[in-house]
């Protein structure tokens, strides 16, 4: 077995291209092994154009020429016993190990085939059908239900914009949005407003940015879309989807919870 290892590490030795030495720094030798690495995540493009520019390869060598003239000096002054470099380094640990863990756990589910799926069974997110709608933005839920009665009771609804509406462009549009399609509001905001008929007034609806009433001026039908129209979009939408349920699954499984009242207690 010992002779089979020693022929094998040998024949290893042999057939493995040895690195090419680029730039030295001290002892420290920057190799084309090492470029590679830095490299390793840089589009196709950008490569291409690397490989056909010389110069653009010196500035590439200089820069971790750079890089490592000042680790030396940084590691010769003792900046890596800093406490405050100590907790950077933490923070950025951690911050990598939590990118690494999210690419492991997501990038295999974003397949083509999956996307697809995911466009069919959504649709209606994707259509160019258009509404317009005009909404009242206020903070509270209390505020958003005394709007809703003033207009069903039949209070001019652009007034109630203009005197009400914390939107900042409600003094010089009166709360009217304009046409537009599902994708360019928030979900909240869109299947409320796509779900009413022409002059009918939403109940409050509650989103990130407040409570809206939100009354429906008009609807007309958009062209159909095609999954290959859209293809990029979906997969975004996939992929944040897929995000979303990744971190509400682990916050169940860890019980993770936030103490409201100290967060808005709290002052930095």
């Amino acid at each position: 077995m010992k002779i089979i290892a020693v022929a094998a590490l040998a024949l290893y030795s042999l057939t493995a291209p040895a690195a090419v030495d680029l730039a030295k720094v001290g002892s420290r030798s920057i190799t084309d092994q090492d470029v590679k690495d830095v490299l390793s995540g840089l589009p196709e493009g950008q490569r291409q154009q690397l490989n056909s520019e010389p110069e653009a390869r010196l500035r590439v060598i200089d820069n971790i020429v750079v890089e490592e003239v000042f680790v030396q000096e940084a590691e010769k002054s003792g900046v890596a016993s800093d406490p405050d470099f100590k907790k950077a380094l933490e923070r950025a640990r951690r911050q990598l190990l939590s990118q690494r863990f999210l690419q492991k756990s997501i990038q295999p589910k974003i397949t083509d085939a999956a996307v697809e799926k995911f466009f069919n069974a959504n649709t209606k997110r994707y259509s160019q059908d258009e509404v317009r709608a005009s909404h009242v933005l206020v903070k509270t839920e209390a505020e958003a239900q005394e709007i809703y009665k003033k207009a069903k009771a039949g209070e001019d609804f652009e007034v109630l914009a203009k005197k009400h509406s914390k939107d900042p462009s409600a003094a010089q549009n009166m709360g009217d949005l304009g046409y537009f399609t599902r994708s360019r509001m928030v979900p909240e905001f869109a299947n409320a407003a796509f779900s009413l008929k022409k002059g009918e007034i939403s109940q409050p609806v509650k989103s990130a940015f407040g409570w809206h009433v939100i009354k429906l001026v008009d609807a007309r039908q958009g062209k159909a879309v095609k999954f290959a129209d859209v293809k990029d979009q979906v997969r975004g939408d996939f992929q944040n989807e897929s995000i979303n349920e990744l971190i509400k699954g682990l916050k169940e499984k860890n019980k993770a919870v936030v103490f409201e009242d100290k967060v808005k207690a709290l002052r930095l």
